[in-house]
């Protein structure tokens, strides 16, 4: 047993170890499937409704279709909750489709251990490596996820924080993030066409929206020594800095003004988000 010791399985409630699937299943051997990760902190969701509606989202690209509506999800998501004695989590929900038409998919919660990063990466900055590929499907969160472990494991070899994507010579995002730059004063992160959209990425749009320097949706080269600045996001990082690439500084090696303003504004609103009264 670990100290997450259930799982959901379409509705039921049951010990992890039960919670299994065939490996001849034909539809998780063929990536079949969609997935979220959600964060969960002191019993609290982060934006439950709106990975929900991602999950719903990405089923529908690959026409997988969930019989289960949000708010179904979310009391599966409540009564996981109550039997986990963690306070700060990882709501894993998964997907998988069937090999025979017509039958509905498996639907699977459960919590993991959330990923956590070095306090000095947001005081000094972290490092990431360049990794060249694209995901399958790169607005669809699926389970064919081959290239971000790929990614992840160059990063991790190079002792770095993340693996960054690049395809046609051009970066996209991050093995398990979304990415941002600072190019001659102005904040640019990929088109929202040619990557995975993420909850976070989605709520720094809103908040940079506010201040003199609002994101702007551009093709980015690969070449880094167009960048004064780097950062990186996702649901358990929050705003990360990347100060190195590949061995070499970005920008003045630092961490930028425009990236403590996106790092402060996001901490502001997770904090504001995750004391009010209801989930957001």
């Amino acid at each position: 047993m670990t100290i997450f010791d259930f799982a959901i399985v379409n509705g039921q409630l049951m010990p992890l170890e039960q919670a299994q699937i065939s490996l001849f299943n034909k539809a998780y051997f063929s990536s079949f499937g969609v997935y979220e990760s959600i964060k969960v902190d002191q019993g609290r969701p982060f934006y439950l409704e709106e990975h929900l509606h991602r999950l719903h989202k990405s089923a529908a690209m690959l026409d997988l279709e969930l019989a289960v509506d949000t708010p179904t999800l979310a009391r599966w998501f409540e009564r996981l909750a109550q039997v986990e004695p963690q306070a700060t989590w990882s709501l894993k929900i998964l997907v998988i489709g069937t090999a025979d038409a017509g039958t509905a998919p498996i639907i699977g919660m459960q919590a993991d251990p959330l990923a956590t990063y070095a306090p000095v990466f947001y005081e000094t900055g972290a490092a990431a490596v360049l990794y060249e590929g694209q995901r399958a499907l790169p607005r669809c969160k699926s389970l064919n996820t081959l290239v971000n472990y790929l990614a992840r494991r160059a990063a991790t070899r190079a002792g770095a924080v993340e693996g960054l994507l690049h395809h046609q010579s051009h970066l996209t995002e991050g093995a398990r993030s979304n990415l941002f730059v600072v190019r001659d004063g102005q904040l640019l992160t990929p088109p929202e066409s040619d990557v995975l959209s993420g909850i976070t990425r989605d709520i720094i749009l809103h908040l940079m929206q506010e201040t003199a320097h609002p994101v702007i949706e551009a093709p980015l080269p690969i070449d880094l020594s167009l960048y004064e600045e780097v950062f990186i996001s996702s649901t358990s990082m929050h705003v990360l800095p990347i100060t190195q690439i590949d061995g070499r500084p970005i920008g003045s090696g630092q961490i930028g003004p425009i990236t403590r303003l996106a790092m402060e504004r996001f901490n502001q609103h997770y904090r504001q988000v995750m004391t009010q009264g209801v989930w957001v």
